[in-house]
């Protein structure tokens, strides 16, 4: 299956690497011509096209990696699936539920893909995770926290920082603590409250959320990008809790008992990350029963994300 990607910032870099034992980059476009050129070398990748529309007009390219700001992702989505491409897209996909419930109708009547590259989704832990709560192993599921931090520059010209071009700690990180709570949750939400805080050029720089779901199960995520928080994640039942550090690309997690006693649980590799969400989509491209289509869960975080910001005046 052939890959294209638009926009080469830091973790395109990252997704390049991966594919170098997933899958196939065929062509790359960026804004500055001369970047798309030295990314070209440094990953033997075998087109530069010199604008965006030029590497979507390639019939060769089967699906595109999308790893531009986060103010674009929705223009760049559309123009994808409009070009017959199944689409990949960085976190945060994007921040107007209404918008992208248009781009995964879109998607869906033109039988193509679109997908937020959200580790979470893709880790081989989880799915061995919800495989012992459905077991029974850890009781009925009472409660789940995540927490995410990290100390940004203080520097207002930094893209986290802008308006402009989607910044914000809900759009950087909080992406990622939402869908952990989905992920385990399940249920609907019907209940939510917050607080928040802004930075100084008026982007939101850190949340506590809580939710409760129509079982009366607890939800916590905590957020900031102006202070470090530990990542780590926690599950409880009634007979155990999972604790589960780094928890956005986790590789183990710890059950401990009400008797203190402690089962580690191991699954997969961090350093994969990315080569995990390659194959996955891959093989709901190919197989679309047998794949892993999580479009469902990121449209309901999308939801929350965009309750959420609206009603701080943030859009």
């Amino acid at each position: 299956m052939n890959w294209g990607i638009i926009g080469l910032g830091n973790i395109a870099h990252e997704f390049a690497e991966s594919m170098e034992a997933a899958g196939s980059v065929y062509g790359v476009s960026s804004r500055n011509y001369q970047k798309a050129l030295d990314f070209q070398n440094q990953y033997n990748i075998k087109k530069v096209y010199k604008s965006y529309e030029e590497l979507l007009n390639d019939r060769d390219i089967d699906i595109v990696y999308i790893a531009t700001v986060n103010s674009q992702h929705y223009q760049n989505i559309m123009d994808c699936l409009k070009s017959g491409k199944h689409v990949l897209c960085e976190k945060a996909i994007w921040d107007n539920y209404e918008e992208l419930k248009k781009a995964y109708l879109y998607a869906q009547e033109h039988d193509l893909i679109l997908a937020e590259a959200m580790t979470i989704y893709h880790m081989p832990l989880f799915t061995e995770i919800k495989n012992l709560i459905e077991q029974g192993k850890l009781g009925k599921i009472k409660y789940v926290n995540a927490n995410l931090g990290s100390l940004k520059e203080d520097n207002p010209s930094n893209r986290f920082f802008s308006k402009e071009l989607g910044g914000g700690a809900m759009l950087d990180i909080g992406t990622y603590v939402l869908s952990f709570l989905r992920f385990f949750l399940q249920d609907e939400i019907i209940e939510i409250k917050h607080v928040m805080s802004k930075y100084k050029t008026g982007v939101d720089e850190m949340w506590s959320i809580a939710v409760k779901t129509d079982k009366d199960i607890i939800g916590n995520a905590n957020i900031t990008f102006r202070s470090k928080l530990p990542k780590k994640a926690i599950i409880a039942g009634e007979k155990a809790y999972i604790t589960i550090d780094n928890y956005v690309r986790a590789d183990k997690a710890v059950v401990t008992y009400p008797d203190g006693k402690k089962e580690t649980i191991k699954c997969g590799n961090t350093n994969n990350a990315l080569m995990y969400e390659i194959l996955d989509i891959e093989e709901t491209i190919k197989n679309r029963k047998a794949g892993k289509d999580y479009i469902n869960q990121t449209m309901d975080v999308v939801y929350l994300m965009d309750k959420l910001l609206t009603i701080e005046g943030l859009k």
